[in-house]
């Protein structure tokens, strides 16, 4: 939490604009200064952006703000893997850096998948059974799979976090099945042999500390009606692409 008075939203988005080449657009900044309203008063806010608008900046600038200043992370939850790559690879990192001097530090950011998204150290080290429809009796399809498992168990031995999207060249749906579990499959931490090593647990927990979580519709629809908390605690969400969910 900021213990120093935060510059207003339309000084940051000026500032973010400028360290970022761009230009003041007049709807970038009335959808900032809208988001900044909802976060301020409690109120839902659904905004309709045309192309153009900047509106990643328009809703990440007040969002970022708000973290920083009430010490509380604020989710975003996406429709599809190309904007959560966009946000975490591209556009926070250099909003990030672009606010670090009016923010007097860079705010921080993770993103969470869910669970099937990572190595499953318990389903590596047991084995998987394999999926008996397509490969069972072509051979080169068995061969193929196995080639690319042989190429996940060294990818475990190095992999730091775990995630599928790190792995380049990736490998098919079937191969990665073998290495991971869903949500359904998971023993659990507590009860799971190698659960303190556990990649998902592991992004959970940075994703606690930070100011920014990037998700998914479907993680965020499992947080909020199952009641199993998958997300870490937040007062605010901003729902990219809503028309999705």
């Amino acid at each position: 939490m900021s213990s120093q008075p935060l510059p207003p939203v339309p000084k940051l988005l000026a500032a973010a604009v400028t360290a970022l080449g761009g230009a003041e657009r007049s709807g970038q900044v009335t959808m900032a200064s809208a988001v900044a309203h909802a976060l301020d008063t409690g109120e839902h806010l659904a905004v309709q952006a045309g192309t153009g608008t900047g509106k990643s900046l328009a809703y990440l600038v007040p969002a970022i703000r708000h973290a920083v200043e009430s010490g509380k992370t604020v989710v975003v939850s996406t429709a599809t893997i190309a904007l959560q790559r966009q946000l975490v690879e591209r556009d926070l990192p250099r909003l990030a850096a672009a606010l670090e001097p009016e923010l007097g530090g860079a705010p921080e950011f993770a993103i969470l998948k869910g669970r099937r998204n990572y190595l499953c150290l318990h389903r590596l080290g047991s084995g998987a059974p394999e999926d008996p429809d397509e490969a069972l009796f072509d051979a080169f399809a068995v061969s193929k799979m196995g080639r690319e498992v042989q190429r996940l168990h060294a990818w475990a031995e190095k992999t730091q976090e775990g995630d599928r999207d790190e792995l380049v060249p990736g490998v098919s749906e079937q191969a990665w099945r073998q290495v991971s579990v869903s949500a359904r499959e998971c023993l659990g931490v507590s009860r799971c042999p190698v659960g303190i090593d556990c990649f998902a647990e592991k992004a959970k927990a940075v994703a606690a500390k930070v100011d920014v979580v990037v998700t998914n519709h479907a993680l965020l629809a499992i947080d909020a009606i199952t009641g199993i908390p998958v997300l870490p605690e937040h007062d605010v969400v901003v729902i990219d692409e809503s028309h999705e969910l």
